[in-house]
């Protein structure tokens, strides 16, 4: 038989007649065995296909890629972002600006060393981080025609103000806004009665840092001591606290009290109020009486009564015999003495073999409620607070 003529190979013919041949069985009509042959021949035809390249657009054309994300999608990409970078993305579109003020993106920040206003402090403030470090931060003062607009309330759990640059009055209004404190630290800031009071009214503060802060007199010290009372670590070192100020701390200090630092105290504190303070707090574990000159070899059989004492300073304590420390070998708990400038070498060596595994002169700096230890300076109190 011959091959189909070129005219039945177009496409459409090729359609046409597979449709006709249908129909015709359909019909139960006979249609010769060739035709059928020639037909399903010429419909498997590569010619019977038409192929067109299209061109598709790009699907962010003219659209918000960032439309087909979620909230909650876009937060996981900002948590990886620093926090100057933030500031910027909040400044794309509406939707950005809301998503980059959410709390968890702030939960901890780091502006220490640095310079800021007080509108750039309440903007901090007013997006709820709750570890905030300020070490050796400049607090601007506002023009005297503007009032300082500070948040109501705050979140604020851990506050690190150590030699930060700040006025009383922006202090005070920034304590006024805390009331939720754990620690906080205000290393070598002036205080006053006022600011002492707002300290007070942070009743879960379980660790405060007022190391060689001024201006805490009697009636700040009992206001902090008597409210306080879940306080178990207390730095008040070189505060230069009056008589009346360690009378009234050591009689209203929380008796649930660990770990306590009152050096510097060299013409105020004496045999009996270091009596009264072990006596009210038996649980004392760690004890920094550095400088304090009054003391005498009483004060060393004193504290051989503690059952807690682990870590005990008496450095620069002059009065005290150097033969009665050797007493201390009856504190059983006793792991670190420090007493530097005290001892020779010959008279250290001879104490090592009497207390036998307690270790002498570890400790340069006292780490009591302090925020920071060492060299690392990327968290406060163990809480990270740079990315």
């Amino acid at each position: 038989m011959d091959p189909p003529s070129n005219k039945s190979r177009l496409p459409f013919a090729n359609v046409s007649n597979n449709v006709n041949h249908s129909s015709q069985r359909s019909l139960n009509v006979d249609v010769p065995e060739e035709l059928h042959r020639n037909s399903y021949s010429v419909c498997n035809d590569d010619s019977f296909f038409m192929f067109r390249k299209t061109y598709r657009k790009p699907f962010f054309v003219g659209t918000d890629p960032f439309a087909m994300l979620s909230d909650e999608v876009l937060l996981q990409i900002f948590k990886w972002l620093p926090k100057k970078t933030l500031l910027t993305c909040g400044e794309v579109n509406h939707r950005f600006n809301r998503v980059t003020k959410d709390e968890t993106l702030w939960y901890r920040l780091d502006l220490s060393n640095r310079r800021i206003k007080v509108s750039g402090l309440s903007e901090v403030l007013s997006r709820n981080a709750v570890v905030l470090r300020m070490a050796q931060t400049s607090v601007l003062d506002p023009p005297v025609y503007i009032c300082p607009d500070i948040p109501q309330q705050v979140k604020l759990q851990y506050l690190d103000l150590s030699m930060c640059q700040i006025s009383k009055s922006l202090l005070r209004a920034l304590l006024a806004a805390c009331r939720g404190l754990l620690k906080l630290s205000l290393e070598n800031v002036p205080l006053d009665g006022a600011i002492c009071e707002e300290i007070a009214e942070n009743r879960n503060l379980d660790t405060l840092n007022l190391t060689m802060c001024l201006g805490i007199d009697a009636t700040g010290m009992r206001t902090i001591a008597k409210s306080l009372t879940k306080l178990h670590s207390l730095n008040v070192a070189w505060t230069y606290l009056s008589q009346q100020a360690v009378k009234e701390l050591f009689a209203n200090i929380s008796p649930h009290i660990l770990h306590l630092n009152i050096a510097g105290c060299r013409t105020t504190l004496s045999d009996d109020a270091l009596a009264s303070l072990m006596k009210r707090c038996p649980r004392m574990l760690s004890l920094d009486l550095s400088d304090c000159s009054l003391l005498s070899s009483e004060a060393i059989q004193i504290l051989c009564k503690s059952r807690k004492l682990e870590y005990l300073s008496l450095s620069r304590c002059y009065n005290i015999n150097i033969t009665s420390y050797l007493l201390l070998a009856q504190l059983k708990t006793l792991r670190y003495l420090d007493l530097f400038g005290l001892l020779s070498v010959n008279a250290i060596d001879t104490l090592k073999k009497s207390l036998g595994d307690v270790g002498i002169n570890k400790y340069y700096h006292s780490s009591v409620a302090r925020p920071t230890v060492g060299s690392k300076r990327t968290s406060i109190w163990g809480i990270r607070t740079r990315e």
